[in-house]
């Protein structure tokens, strides 16, 4: 019988404390009240102490595996936010992406409270409305899910709340930040996510002072930011003091109906970021959806796999279900969001949050692919150079020299992320160029390479 995942890693002998690590308990520091519904809840979410991935309440990396839900609270009645959360969940989603405030200044939530009770004014924010978020928030939390949630989603294309934060002006962009920390700072289960589709350029004065409102009235809940998608975070805020980490909203070259041709492979984006100093833990909030515009489940597994390689700490996978049609019951069953599922556990069973891009062509010879392309490979090592993880978009025969693998005795592993069907490959000494094939050359790989001592 093929051994587990953790067990293959155990064996690799990857960091002596690497797994006592997560029996450690952070230092106690003041934090805010835990929502009365979370037992032994592991939010707040924290960022690393190198600032590299975001963690846990106790320390212990934390691999975003998200779901794109924006219209939930716009959309849904509470016995179908439950049904969602819980499939979710049994997906090993363990984050969901929703805009707090209706697409559009006009409309209401499924039960036909409006947001405000002067409609588009900041200031006078409606009780039952913002009661119904609370009762989202809460039963997120019991099922042990992240909330992330964005104010008042600018947009890229209609009208959405761009021109409602102008005339509400900084101020009241401010107190409502306030507003929704003070409202809805004790829940731990809760990050915000500013701007939405959109780089804030003259309007960056009220992302600005709603971010501060937020941040100065919930200081425990971390922000990051959706921008366009030829810029992250870090880049439309490059000095602001509030982003707590960084978030990467891209699709691919070529892509059609979009503002450019020219958009960055998510690879690319994140070696970017990568480069960035001081270095700040980023996700991918945001790219191409399985079933739109062209999309496939093979798109979905690279995306993610792409992110998470290439030093990220997560992603948010997307599909129709975040518009919430008619139909969106089934299309939660879609193939890329099961691949997410093994996604999570493939990746969660290895020491991602360790491991480090590798753009040099040392390790990975030969067969990594155009850069740029739909088909290029990406490769992570460890630190210490006793795994290596490589992920090929396509079956193809590579050469990777293995002396730079350290160790008595190398393992080749091939790993199917469609699913998650595991093929020895091989062992050998860790000495000069080997070639390796997968299993098949119809479907995207995932290759460990690590010592195992001796055999």
């Amino acid at each position: 019988m093929m051994p587990s995942l953790r067990i293959l890693v155990l064996l690799l002998l990857v960091v002596p404390s690497l797994f006592a690590q997560k029996k450690r308990r952070v230092k106690k520091k003041a934090k805010p009240v835990v929502a009365s519904t979370v037992n032994q809840s592991i939010f707040p979410l924290k960022i690393s102490r190198d600032g590299r991935y975001l963690t846990n309440r106790f320390g212990q990396p934390f691999l975003m595996n998200a779901d794109a839900g924006w219209t939930l609270f716009h959309k849904l009645k509470l016995e179908e936010v439950r049904y969602y959360l819980d499939t979710r969940r049994d997906q090993h989603f363990n984050t969901v992406f929703l805009q707090l405030l209706p697409p559009e200044p006009n409309q209401t939530n499924a039960y036909g409270d409006a947001p405000f009770v002067q409609q588009g004014n900041f200031a006078t924010p409606d009780e039952k409305y913002f009661a119904y978020v609370e009762q989202v928030i809460k039963l997120a939390s019991q099922k042990q899910l992240l909330v992330a949630i964005v104010p008042a989603w600018s947009g890229c294309c209609g009208t959405n709340w761009f021109a409602v934060q102008t005339t509400n002006g900084a101020d009241k962009c401010r107190n409502f930040g306030l507003y929704l920390g003070h409202r809805l700072g004790n829940y731990t289960n809760v990050i915000w996510v500013m701007g939405g589709d959109r780089d804030p350029l003259k309007d960056e004065v009220l992302q600005r002072a709603m971010a501060e409102g937020i941040k100065e009235s919930s200081p425990y809940q971390p922000l990051t930011c959706h921008s366009a998608g030829l810029n992250s975070g870090t880049e439309v805020f490059s000095v602001e003091q509030w982003p707590d980490f960084s978030m990467l909203c891209t699709y691919f070259r070529e892509k059609q109906g979009v503002w450019t041709a020219h958009i960055p492979q998510v690879y690319e984006a994140a070696w970017k970021e990568m480069q960035k100093m001081p270095r700040k833990a980023f996700i991918l909030g945001e790219s191409q959806y399985e079933d739109e515009n062209f999309g496939n489940a093979l798109m979905m597994r690279r995306q993610a796999y792409w992110a998470l390689l290439s030093g990220g700490s997560g992603h948010c996978y997307g599909s129709s279900v975040w518009s919430f049609a008619p139909n969106w019951r089934e299309k939660l069953a879609l193939p890329g969001a099961s691949q997410m599922s093994l996604f999570y556990k493939i990746m969660n069973g290895l020491p991602w949050y360790l491991s480090r891009p590798d753009t040099t062509s040392q390790l990975l010879v030969e067969g990594r692919g155009a850069y740029g392309s739909d088909d290029y490979g990406v490769v992570s090592v460890l630190p210490n150079n006793r795994m290596a993880m490589i992920y090929l978009p396509s079956g193809r025969t590579i050469k990777v020299d293995v002396s730079k693998i350290n160790g008595s005795n190398i393992r080749a592993l091939w790993i199917s992320p469609r699913t998650n069907n595991r093929f020895i490959g091989g062992y050998f000494k860790p000495q000069g160029i080997r070639e390796l094939t997968p299993p098949s050359l119809d479907d995207d790989w995932l290759l460990l390479l690590g010592n195992v001592g001796r055999k």
